[in-house]
């Protein structure tokens, strides 16, 4: 591991597992995300704030929001390293950066918001001046938070139910952060498949969409049991990619659990994978379906 001095940078590997890739060979985007929490974990434990500390505190982070850029493949066999930093303080809020590498090249850029809370209550609490001095010893600029651009879903939009199941909890007993990415992910999948380009068309015309970027605003924790909807609607489509907007929500709930915004990209299926033109067919269908 190394670390700099302003901000302090922690840094660790480890390696991709067969078990953990999709069909197509890549790291699925759930154990992406672990992977950065994982990382942001230890890099509190190697600073002097592991969860004995919190455990005595009182206290713990929750994520608020994640933002990932998915650069390039991560493959079976891979070693990943994964970097990150403290980028800034608000209170009780703090905004952690990371970047994973792979043969020394940039394949996945983040950005978290976490929120420090009480275990007891989960109420927000003063991040201790002692914590800051100790990730940013010497200060630093606070960086704006930009709202989340999401809408409530159209009449229109697609809705498909689902259960929250025991494997998906984690230790505080909610789904785990990193889970929503396959709700988000199937739901964008079954989209596309309900306007005629399901996955096996999308490999019959020599492609497929691929995502490049999350963007998950987390409001309300789903527990065991609870009946879910994923609601998901087109929102945007340019010459490269198609944006898609999805809310996580209880059926009988005006607020949702969960608002996303996911950008995917047309990938061919040569090796390696590559940009290539995405079919007009799909380009217009979606575009239809964004109104």
């Amino acid at each position: 591991m190394f670390r700099d001095s302003v901000p302090r940078t922690y840094s660790w590997s480890g390696p991709v597992w067969q078990g953990d890739v999709d069909p197509f060979g890549e790291l699925h985007t759930t154990t992406t995300l672990r992977f950065l929490q994982e990382t942001a974990q230890r890099a509190s434990t190697d600073a002097g704030y592991g969860p004995a500390y919190y455990q005595r505190a009182d206290r713990l982070w929750l994520v608020r929001r994640t933002t990932a850029h998915f650069l390039a493949p991560i493959r079976a066999g891979d070693e990943m390293e994964g970097r990150t930093w403290v980028a800034d303080f608000r209170r009780v809020r703090s905004q952690r950066d990371y970047e994973i590498r792979v043969d020394g090249h940039a394949v996945t850029r983040a950005t978290t918001d976490w929120v420090f809370v009480d275990q007891s209550q989960g109420r927000p609490r003063r991040i201790p001046p002692e914590v800051e001095a100790t990730f940013r010893p010497e200060g630093g600029h606070t960086s704006e938070r930009a709202s989340h651009a999401s809408t409530p879903p159209p009449a229109a939009a697609w809705r498909f139910a689902r259960r929250v199941e025991s494997h998906e909890l984690d230790n505080l007993n909610h789904v785990n952060n990193a889970n929503y990415a396959r709700y988000v992910e199937e739901g964008i999948l079954d989209v596309l498949s309900a306007l005629g380009w399901p996955l096996e068309q999308q490999l019959a015309s020599g492609g497929r969409m691929r995502r490049i970027e999350h963007d998950f605003e987390y409001l309300t924790p789903a527990v065991y049991g609870d009946r879910l909807e994923t609601v998901v609607w087109p929102h945007a489509v340019d010459a490269g990619a198609l944006e898609f907007a999805v809310w996580i929500t209880r059926p009988d709930a005006r607020r949702p659990l969960l608002r996303a915004r996911s950008r995917y990209a047309w990938t061919s299926t040569e090796a390696p994978p590559a940009s290539a033109t995405m079919p007009a067919a799909l380009r217009e269908a979606v575009s239809a379906a964004c109104g």
